[in-house]
């Protein structure tokens, strides 16, 4: 913050906005901001349906999703090597809102299914901070 403000401790930003092929996110908090020490970002995403998803693979971080608005589609996939469903999948149709965790080590994705859904994305690191964050493709369960 390099504006002083009207009250000591008051802390204002306009939030940053990115889009890129049917997915708006806006980055409510992430590292640098002084207010969140305990987690990496935190993110509101608008997703289209005509979006093509991956499902992401997160070494360390944590993330917990909370459904706004819409209906869309949860997968994870365990490939965390000591876990007793190491290998399983799980989907989940939501369309009331709805809050999951997708812990670290578990790929994890999101669809929207109908028209644009509304989330919000908290991670206990930023993305792409291990080496072992990676996308992989999104497999239909067998």
């Amino acid at each position: 913050m390099t504006k002083k403000q009207p009250i000591h401790d008051l802390y204002m930003r306009e939030l940053t906005v990115e889009e890129t092929d049917g997915l708006t996110k806006f980055h409510v908090l992430c590292d640098e901001d002084h207010l969140l020490r305990r987690f990496g970002e935190v993110q509101v995403i608008r997703k289209s349906p005509e979006r093509s998803e991956t499902l992401r693979l997160r070494e360390v971080a944590d993330e917990v999703w909370a459904l706004i608005e819409g209906q869309v589609e949860f997968a994870w996939h365990d490939l965390r090597q000591d876990s007793p469903s190491q290998g399983h999948w799980h989907h989940l149709h939501a369309e009331t809102p709805t809050l999951i965790l997708a812990p670290f080590g578990v790929a994890f994705g999101c669809r929207a299914l109908e028209d644009t859904a509304f989330l919000i994305r908290l991670s206990t690191h930023a993305e792409g901070e291990h080496s072992g964050d990676r996308e992989i493709p999104w497999e239909i369960e067998a």
